[in-house]
């Protein structure tokens, strides 16, 4: 059973397409407007955290008083992400943050909405703030940066719930496998008026 974060990383990395992928050009675009993103850090910040504390479901996976450690935590990765060193460690801490949001009830329709609500920030602001060439370069880089970061935490925490259940019941991960295979066959059979026509 794989739980090895760094060889899950490097599975999930290489199953990317090449043409989905960062580039060396992706990422000097984002090193040259690091500046620019550590001006938005705190629009970025306040805005994540105003509609996560505004909303009653979200607003339950936090502490209380937690909010200034949370908003100082997404600055550092916003700062860390457009530093642009997107070596192995880089990625498995991507990949880790899957298995702390299933730790703190963070489900993965509320990471993905924010992610890209921060990304419909960035790309607005670059576009207020840059010329539009260079917003353009900056938006098709980001957006490779957010989508491998989605990649990699929705899976990664899909993957260890599954571990998680396999661990703690005894049954083999591929029989859970197999066994949620059957199951979703049911549930599509018993959904079929759902299915386009």
């Amino acid at each position: 059973m794989e739980t090895n974060l760094m060889e899950l990383t490097e599975r999930l990395l290489n199953h990317i397409p090449e043409s989905l992928r960062l580039t060396d050009d992706d990422i000097k675009v984002l090193n040259s407007h690091a500046d620019f993103f550590v001006s938005k850090a705190d629009v970025i910040k306040n805005d994540f955290y105003d509609i996560l504390f505004g909303n009653e479901t979200t607003r339950s996976v936090f502490k209380e008083g937690e909010r200034p450690i949370r908003e100082k935590s997404l600055v550092e990765w916003v700062v860390k992400t457009v530093g642009g060193n997107f070596d192995k460690n880089y990625w498995a801490w991507q990949t880790f943050v899957g298995i702390l949001h299933i730790k703190r009830k963070v489900r993965n329709d509320y990471m993905i909405i924010m992610m890209h609500r921060v990304s419909d920030l960035v790309v607005s602001e670059a576009y207020k703030d840059l010329p539009a060439d260079e917003a353009s370069r900056l938006k098709t880089a980001w957006l490779k940066v957010a989508a491998i970061v989605l990649s990699l935490i929705s899976e990664s925490y899909h993957y260890f719930y599954l571990v998680a259940i396999s661990q703690t019941t005894g049954i083999n991960l591929n029989l859970l496998d197999n066994l949620v295979r059957v199951e979703v066959d049911n549930l599509v059979e018993a959904n079929q008026k759902y299915r386009l026509k």
